[in-house]
């Protein structure tokens, strides 16, 4: 097996060479070359084309972090990692936005840097494959594909789970994608991106004619490149009027982006039963709790009696390690899990809290990684096409 190739990104030789004593007895990892600044990092990786960059933030002329962001976008095959001394979370999130894969701090161990060195290559070679099979099937552009996540039981991180889909998407394979807030009542997407919207999309919505221009008025971008079209709480809006509009809305999105991540309420109004129907994919999300895995089945059981089931893919969230096994969860509800996404109370507070999707603040977290699974699985997941769908709206009278 070929080593995992590492070139070494620091001002300071004496760093640069205790970091190769440290590594110096893994016979899996090889040091293949160093830099002493930004800009050296940049022609080093250029030429060596390694698996890893080492990458220190505070270096003179190009810092570590704009060479990052070069870094990863002139040379693809090459993950970032970045080594400092500053903890804060503001050096921590610019150095994800820039493409970064882990953050680890000085002073680290012998065993810590090899283990972040060993998962970040692990997961490089992964995205790499999912991004080489796709290529190898070239197609004309195809329109966004629209996902929705629902589910009637509140709590259980529909939200969460469609902003940080949308940061990995974009960020881990290049996708460019955009969340859609349905949750008019809560709004919370917006609160998670912090960002301040321009308008409501139930403004969108009484806006008297559709065009690019007129939605992109009513869309933010975050820094990470992810579209949000967000809603602004209100518990007066008519759903039937957002209903009819969405599916003018969707298409002039969908010639803007690949992913459309639809974020709905824990209730079947109007305007869910729209997006609903004019989805591409549905994931339906429960919890681990017995009320919330019943839920699941019966909201899976209830799209499927409309004609929808082909569209379903079930989520387990917030899954803890020694309840309910999933395998047994899967055999007593009669269904498979597309995605099982790992509790983590800490991380998800904490980015809820900064503001920033734990996919970008925490990369190298395992619900941040299970997330990258369910992205990847959606993007290997083809269209399905339905000779009929059926019009959920029709139910609900609108």
């Amino acid at each position: 097996m070929e080593p995992i190739t590492v070139v070494i990104a620091d001002d300071i030789v004496n760093t640069r060479e205790d970091i190769k004593r440290l590594l110096f007895f893994e016979e899996d990892i090889k040091v293949v070359g160093e830099a002493g600044d930004g800009e050296e990092a940049v022609h080093v990786a250029e030429e060596l084309q390694p698996d890893i960059v080492l990458m220190d933030i505070n270096m003179p002329g190009l810092d570590g972090i704009t060479a990052t962001e070069i870094i990863t976008e002139r040379v693809p095959r090459t993950a970032v990692v970045i080594i400092s001394i500053q903890g804060e979370q503001e050096y921590i999130r610019k150095a994800m936005a820039a493409g970064a894969s882990d953050y680890l701090l000085k002073p680290f161990t012998s065993q810590e840097l090899a283990d972040t060195i060993r998962r970040v290559n692990e997961k490089a070679k992964r995205r790499q494959g999912t991004l080489l099979r796709l290529q190898e099937k070239p197609e004309a552009p195809l329109p966004g594909k629209v996902v929705v996540l629902f589910g009637t039981k509140g709590g259980v991180g529909r939200t969460t789970l469609a902003c940080n889909l949308a940061v990995a998407l974009t960020q881990e394979f290049r996708k460019r994608s955009a969340v859609v807030d349905l949750d008019v009542a809560g709004a919370d997407v917006a609160l998670l991106f912090n960002l301040n919207l321009p308008g409501s999309i139930a403004e969108l919505a009484r806006e008297p004619e559709l065009n690019r221009e007129i939605v992109e008025a009513y869309t933010a971008t975050h820094l990470t490149g992810v579209k949000v079209l967000g809603a602004i709480s209100s518990r007066e809006e008519d759903y039937t009027d957002l209903a009819a509009r969405l599916p003018e809305i969707f298409e002039i999105l969908k010639e803007e982006c690949d992913f459309l991540l639809v974020d709905t309420p824990p209730v079947l109004n109007a305007a869910v039963a729209q997006a609903l129907d004019t989805a591409d994919e549905i994931l339906v999300v429960g919890g681990q709790d017995l009320p919330a895995l019943r839920r699941l089945k019966a909201d899976v059981e209830f799209l499927t009696e409309h004609e929808l089931g082909g569209k379903v893919r079930a989520v387990l969230n917030a899954f803890v390690e020694g309840g309910l096994k999933p395998g047994d969860m899967e055999k007593t509800l009669g269904l498979k899990f597309t995605g099982i996404i790992t509790s983590d109370v800490k991380t998800a507070q904490l980015a809820a809290n900064k503001g920033t999707p734990f996919v970008l603040l925490q990369k190298g977290s395992r619900i941040a990684q299970d997330v990258c699974r369910l992205a990847e699985k959606l993007l290997q997941k083809e269209t399905v096409k339905e000779e009929k769908r059926s019009l959920l709206g029709k139910i609900l009278s609108f």
